[in-house]
């Protein structure tokens, strides 16, 4: 077969809306530029004379049908009712699956919500007593090259050393440290570089030494608050640090919690993220993603429109196949 106008067709396909534009496009090109409708008469130099014109079309449309049979198993009408029926009662089961899951989901949720209001109320008293306790603890603590690290500084995915605590996420990392009483910006001096940390305090060096991996130092800060020295790192890239200072004690990296929340992202990557997430769930329930939807939407409308040699008939998707975002027949 001629295949080197695929792209020629494909693109007036794509313009006019289908098979059904495509056609139209042929035969009004053939009105409208050659003599094909014109029924000749004897010693007549241009037409064809009456029926030929359409035995034409016959015969080479029968000659692409036997090809494709040559491929594709020949169909009855009653097969094609069977396979639709079977195909209508399926999707009749996934509807009252799906509205049933919905409504299982719905429940679910309310209970949720129910149970995070019940624990809310019973641990706000604890969180009450907790502040308070956290309020009346000894703030004149004695700052030794191995201070006592605060019980309550966050250590979360980090760890601590005897000389400071510290946590961090995907882009940053946070250090603290006690230091101690009256100090504060004009006798702590804190240096920041891509590679290095130094800490002193009241001219006492506490940290010094190589980081874990690059930082921005023009992004990174530092404040003290109630004797609370604290340093947030600003990561040169989007990693998971064992330590801080090159040579202080480890963590395991792969227990670190490395997920990123939903609300972290743009509103365009997370309304790419959605949409993934919605066509997986769609797929696991054996129901058409989106693309799928919107180009079924484009088959049903062509399917019975004027010319159709299906127009008339039930809709059946099953003719078509919808991979890689394409229309096969």
């Amino acid at each position: 077969m001629v295949d080197r106008f695929d792209e020629h067709f494909f693109l007036i396909a794509k313009e006019t809306g289908g098979i059904e534009g495509l056609l139209n496009s042929l035969f009004s090109f053939l009105l409208r530029r050659t003599d094909y409708y014109y029924e000749c008469d004897p010693g007549d130099k241009m037409g064809f004379p009456p029926g030929v014109a359409l035995n034409m079309l016959g015969n080479i449309f029968k000659k692409y049908q036997d090809e494709h049979y040559k491929v594709h198993k020949k169909k009855s009408a009653q097969e094609y009712n069977q396979k639709l029926e079977i195909y209508q009662k399926k999707q009749k089961e996934l509807q009252e699956k799906q509205k049933e899951q919905e409504e299982q989901q719905k429940q679910a949720q309310i209970q949720e919500q129910q149970k995070k209001q019940i624990q809310q109320n019973e641990s706000q008293g604890q969180q009450d007593v907790k502040i308070k306790q956290e309020q009346n603890q000894q703030k004149n603590e004695s700052f030794t090259h191995k201070q006592k690290i605060d019980p309550y500084i966050n250590t979360y995915n980090g760890g601590q050393t005897e000389k400071y605590s510290w946590s961090q996420s995907g882009n940053d990392v946070v250090v603290t440290m006690k230091v101690p009483e009256g100090s504060n910006k004009k006798n702590i001096k804190v240096i920041i570089t891509a590679n290095t940390l130094t800490v002193k305090v009241k001219d006492q060096v506490v940290v010094d030494g190589k980081l874990y991996d690059k930082v921005k130092s023009d992004e990174s800060v530092w404040s003290i608050e109630e004797n609370l020295l604290t340093i947030t790192l600003e990561k040169g890239q989007e990693n998971i640090w064992k330590t801080v200072i090159q040579g202080d004690q480890e963590i395991d990296a792969t227990k670190v919690e490395n997920t990123k929340p939903l609300e972290d992202f743009d509103s365009e990557t997370q309304g790419a993220i959605r949409k993934i997430m919605y066509d997986q769930q769609r797929k696991q329930q054996g129901l058409p993603t989106t693309e799928e939807e919107q180009q079924l939407e484009i088959l049903k409308k062509a399917w019975d429109a004027e010319g159709s040699p299906f127009k008339g008939q039930p809709f059946d998707p099953s003719k078509f196949n919808l991979s890689n975002g394409q229309i096969q027949f």
